[in-house]
C-alpha cells in the first residue's frame, strides 16, 4: 500500500497549477509509471489546489483547515490577481505559525527572489526546470516526501518523550522544564498563534503544569 502525502499549490495562474497538478501527480516516476528512483517507488502525491485570499493569515487558516502536509508556493503570487504578499513572506508567516512545516517555493525569477528576498535556497526550485526535467522534478518530490517524513518523525519522537515525561511532572526542574519545552514544540507545529512560550510558562508555578498541558494531552489522545 502507498503513503500519500496532500501537497497544498498556491498560484494565482490556473495554467502553472495545472502543470504542477500534473508533475506532483507523477511523484518520482515516470509519464509511464516507472519509478525513477526505487526508494521513492511507494510514494503517492496528492496535489490539493488551494485558493488565493486576501492576506497570509487567512492563506494560513487555510492551510490548517485542509490538514495538508505540505505546499510548493509561486514566488510572484501577483500576476493574474492582485494580493499584497510574496510567495516568500506566505512561506515565512506560515513557519512562524507551523513550526517545521515542509514548504517549498516555485519560481521562475530566482535572481528575482535572491535579490530581494532572505529565504533558504534549499527549498527554492526553478519552476520550468521542474516542468521540463525529470531530474529536476524528481529532486523537488523527493525533497517533499523527506521533509514530510522527517517533520513527521519530529512530531512522533516529542508526543512519544512528553507521554514519558506526564507522569515524572513535579518531580524536578529538569523534568518540567522538559515538558514545557516538548509542550510548546507540539503547539507550535500544530498552530503557532496557540503556543504558550517556554519562558512564559516557566512563570507559572509547579503545580500548573498539568493545566499548561492538557491541550496536549488532547491532543495526543486524538491521534
Amino acid at each position: 500500500m502507498q503513503e500519500q502525502y496532500k501537497i497544498g499549490i498556491i498560484d494565482d495562474d490556473q495554467s502553472k497549477v495545472t502543470q504542477m497538478i500534473t508533475m506532483i501527480r507523477l511523484c518520482c516516476n515516470d509519464e509511464e509509471g516507472r519509478p525513477l528512483k526505487e526508494k521513492y517507488a511507494n510514494y503517492e502525491l496528492i496535489p490539493i489546489e488551494l485558493s488565493l485570499l486576501d492576506n497570509t493569515d487567512d492563506m494560513v487558516e487555510q492551510i490548517i483547515e485542509k490538514r495538508l502536509d505540505a505546499v510548493i508556493i509561486d514566488y510572484k503570487l501577483s500576476s493574474q490577481k492582485a494580493v499584497s504578499y510574496s510567495g516568500v513572506s506566505l512561506a515565512k508567516d506560515l513557519c512562524l505559525r507551523l513550526y517545521g512545516f515542509p514548504i517549498f517555493v516555485l519560481t521562475t525569477y530566482k535572481d528575482d527572489l535572491f535579490d530581494h528576498e532572505l529565504f533558504d535556497s534549499y527549498l527554492v526550485f526553478d519552476f520550468a526546470r521542474y516542468i521540463g526535467e525529470n531530474e529536476e522534478r524528481v529532486e523537488l518530490n523527493s525533497k517533499l516526501i523527506e521533509q514530510i517524513k522527517k517533520h513527521r518523525v519530529e512530531m512522533e519522537n516529542w508526543k512519544e518523550e512528553l507521554e514519558s515525561l506526564l507522569p515524572r511532572a513535579g518531580e524536578s526542574a529538569t523534568v518540567d522544564e522538559r515538558i514545557l519545552e516538548l509542550d510548546s514544540k507540539i503547539e507550535r507545529s500544530i498552530d503557532g498563534r496557540s503556543a504558550i512560550s517556554v519562558p512564559i510558562k516557566k512563570g507559572f508555578a509547579a503545580e500548573k503544569i498539568n493545566e499548561l498541558i492538557s491541550k496536549i494531552d488532547q491532543i495526543i489522545e486524538s491521534e
